[in-house]
């Protein structure tokens, strides 16, 4: 009896392990200038309200708190990515870049989101651009 609890609570503590030291699963894909993302997912999101946006989600070495360097990232990043967005006929898109995770037992980790949205006139627009309207 005592060897089958023993046994039970390793499995228990294999099992808690192993799920606490997983890291999320991506799929490296290489930008035109050669640099590698490791994009998590593309999906498409539907809101209750307003029209349905092309989601992309990738890992990134950067901090999110570095909004420059992010954003040179996501501006090589979007040159690739809106031509999905174009196929899949949509006019919203978003570019969710995640820090990887900190952290031993509790992973922690930050992200940020760019939106774009296309112009009547067929230009695309990211709303953190300060000089939109």
């Amino acid at each position: 009896m005592e060897f089958k609890k023993t046994f039970c609570l390793a499995i228990y503590w294999i099992v808690f392990f192993a799920s606490c030291t997983t890291s999320p699963t991506y799929k490296a894909s290489t930008l035109p200038s050669g640099k590698l993302v490791r994009i998590m997912g593309i999906r498409q999101i539907n809101f209750s309200q307003g029209a349905p946006a092309l989601m992309l989600q990738y890992q990134t070495d950067l901090k999110v708190s570095d909004k420059a360097a992010l954003r040179a990232e996501i501006d090589e990043i979007w040159l690739v990515f809106k031509n999905d967005v174009e196929r899949a006929n949509l006019k919203d898109a978003i570019i969710n870049a995640n820090e990887v995770p900190q952290g031993f037992i509790i992973k922690k980790s930050n992200s940020y989101n760019f939106v774009y949205e296309k112009r009547p006139d067929g230009t695309w627009n990211c709303l953190d651009d300060t000089s939109a309207k």
